[in-house]
């Protein structure tokens, strides 16, 4: 004869608990698999390059060396910046407030996260420009410490003759 055990799931919803009671076999009790409940947010601060893909007004569309942050809010809003120095024209920031979308594996852990989002490039050449900007890319884990990021940006500067750019680096992971 098969054995049967009882199993409660509690489920709260506006502060009532609810038990709901579960007949199972219990050959497939212990093969029902846990869904985690905390995900890891990718924030991270890491170094890569700038790869300049057209136009000259800031660093952007010159290339130069990049420090690349990502903040993550929740798992599917973050804010992603980029500064890039030591290029051919004038420092850059690009500070892009993203909505992002996890692919995760079996396990409930973040791969990849594609990202797209706006917010602002400020150029750093006689005092601070602030224009519009543009961002896409995906942030993948390479290891339990260490992201990879790839990003396109255009940025809008007062010209309009937008600047376009490549990011490509890698980052210490935190902030769980």
């Amino acid at each position: 004869m098969l054995q049967y055990f009882v199993r409660f799931l509690k489920i709260s919803l506006g502060g009532l608990a609810i038990s709901t009671t579960l007949d199972l076999p219990s050959a497939t009790a212990q093969s029902v698999p846990s869904i985690p409940t905390i995900r890891e947010r990718g924030s991270y601060i890491g170094i890569g390059g700038a790869i300049g893909l057209d136009g000259n007004s800031t660093a952007l569309g010159t290339g130069g060396l990049a420090i690349l942050t990502k903040i993550g809010f929740s798992d599917h809003l973050s804010l992603h910046d980029a500064t890039i120095v030591f290029g051919g024209s004038a420092p850059t920031s690009m500070i892009v407030l993203t909505a992002d979308f996890p692919i995760r594996n079996n396990a409930g852990e973040t791969i990849v996260s594609p990202f797209i989002g706006a917010g602002a490039m400020l150029k750093y050449s006689d005092g601070i420009s602030i224009s519009p900007a543009i961002s896409a890319g995906a942030d993948l884990s390479l290891s339990k410490n260490f992201m990879g990021t790839l990003r396109l940006n255009a940025g809008f500067p007062n010209d309009r003759n937008p600047d376009l750019g490549l990011l490509v680096g890698v980052g210490y992971k935190f902030g769980g």
